[in-house]
């Protein structure tokens, strides 16, 4: 029995390596920042007007296609973040600025669902 391929197979098939790799590290920023936040996927989803299981895909880079500069900015704008946080390769100093900003501003010690 043969396994059903993934979609980020097929993404990646259209994609180089490098490209891949970026869509990749902004699904897991986007993991990252929602978790903490203390949002779950289901309400990150509604702030930006997506659905959750795309929410999932982008943070698995599990797609059949690319993300969109609009899907992009919807996300940053529900996370309340720079868009250039989220497609960021490898951190740099804004980056690590909201990771302590917002580190600051949600208390320690309330778990998220769907993380």
């Amino acid at each position: 029995m043969r396994k059903k391929p993934k979609k980020s197979d097929a993404l990646r098939a259209t994609l180089d390596d490098l490209t891949f790799t970026n869509y990749q590290k902004m699904g897991e920023n986007v993991r990252k920042f929602r978790v903490l936040q203390r949002m779950t996927q289901d309400s990150l989803a509604e702030k930006c007007l997506l659905s959750a299981p795309y929410i999932s895909q982008i943070e698995r880079a599990d797609l059949y296609k690319g993300v969109t500069l609009q899907t992009v900015i919807q996300l940053a704008h529900a996370l309340c973040i720079p868009a250039c946080i989220l497609i960021a390769g490898s951190p740099c100093q804004k980056y690590l600025d909201c990771l302590a900003k917002i580190s600051e501003e949600i208390p320690i010690g309330n778990s998220v669902k769907n993380a």
